[in-house]
């Protein structure tokens, strides 16, 4: 688990943003967070929330069962007294009782568990404690919650004057549109594509809400559930392919994509060493996501065995002959294939060794 975890950072950051992590790090274990109504325990399995024998509070649910009008007060009671003299689970006696089908009571049931942790968004919890599990989950009810479905619910329910600040990057501060899964798996609403859309090209925080039709607080909003999504966030150090302008002359081109082909290889190594051979398609996914954002004469290259890339001779050609916006548009989206790789890094292994890696990529291809 990262260290991230045991921090003072983790105590004090934003509660959406520490689902937001326990999701992108693929954590098992609890999550025990004590706020306005009480102390809470939430159960996590692979980054996915579950509602199990840990996390389960009856008498939780019972209440959520009258207050959402799922069942009234008599048959509740009526539950209560049939779990007692059968010396059994509330659960088993609502479905004797006739109160609720097995379905509905699966239904509430996760309806439940996504209620207690949007409860939890505006106000964040004074004290949380994150406990790692190792082996399997204890009994499990409701399993395989969605997690990024729960972020932008509850970041889409907050009011204009409860979005908190600190879980967006300051006002001058450079934001891009990452290379990470597609959008579309998230179930983005129109003002949120939208606003993704702004960031192409690269702006700074208060340039997308000025820029933005639909207002500030609109436009603040849809970036912070983009950035905990990791489909946008700060421009920052990127490992570059090399310095370049208009200057640069055709015959260094060999010698660049040369070092774009050292750099691939490297991340790719580095991939193998910690996972084996699931590291080939998982670099083949990350180039088939950028695939379409890339110079056409890229998109044509093939990924080799050893993480390199074959280039199609007319890609030399266009890179060569075809003049310097050509060149200038070739190396861009060799930064972005770079980049993806790099993110692969991130969520497979864990941002200790996309830092080492970044600082290692520097290194690739200088003279000894």
């Amino acid at each position: 688990m990262d260290d991230w975890f045991a921090s003072e950072e983790f105590s004090r950051v934003p509660f959406v943003r520490v689902l937001a992590e326990i999701w992108r790090q693929g954590l098992s274990g609890s999550l025990y967070v004590k706020a306005g109504g009480g102390p809470k325990c939430l159960s996590f399995e692979r980054g996915a929330l579950v509602l199990d024998s840990v996390s389960f509070e009856e008498k939780d649910f019972l209440r959520y069962l009258l207050t959402s009008g799922a069942a009234d007060l008599m048959s509740l009671n009526r539950v209560e007294e049939r779990a007692e003299k059968a010396d059994g689970s509330t659960l088993r006696a609502l479905v004797e009782a006739a109160v609720l089908p097995p379905e509905r009571l699966f239904d509430l049931l996760e309806a439940f568990a996504r209620d207690e942790v949007l409860a939890l968004i505006p106000d964040g919890g004074a004290e949380r404690e994150f406990h790692t599990r190792s082996g399997p989950p204890a009994r499990v009810y409701v399993g395989g919650i969605d997690i990024p479905g729960l972020i932008l619910e509850g970041v889409r329910g907050l009011a204009d004057d409860g979005l908190p600040a600190e879980a967006l990057p300051a006002a001058g501060e450079i934001l891009r549109r990452l290379p990470t899964s597609s959008a579309g798996a998230f179930g983005l609403s129109r003002a949120e594509r939208y606003v993704l859309s702004l960031l192409e090209p690269p702006k700074s925080l208060a340039e997308v809400c000025a820029s933005s039709d639909i207002g500030e607080p609109a436009a603040r909003r849809a970036l912070l559930a983009l950035v905990l999504l990791g489909l946008a966030g700060p421009a920052g150090p990127k490992p570059k392919t090399a310095k370049f302008g208009a200057e640069l002359p055709p015959a260094a081109m060999d010698r660049l994509l040369g070092l774009f082909n050292a750099k691939c290889a490297f991340i790719f190594k580095h991939i193998s060493k910690e996972v084996g051979p699931v590291a080939l398609p998982l670099v083949g996914k990350a180039f088939d996501e950028v695939r379409g954002r890339l110079d056409p004469a890229l998109q044509a290259a093939e990924l080799k065995p050893d993480g390199r890339f074959e280039l199609k001779t007319p890609l030399k050609v266009s890179a060569n002959i075809a003049g310097d916006e050509s060149r200038r548009s070739l190396l861009r989206s060799m930064d972005e294939v770079l980049a993806a790789e790099v993110l692969v890094v991130k969520r497979t292994l864990g941002p200790e060794h996309e830092s080492a890696l970044v600082r290692s990529l520097e290194k690739v291809g200088e003279a000894p």
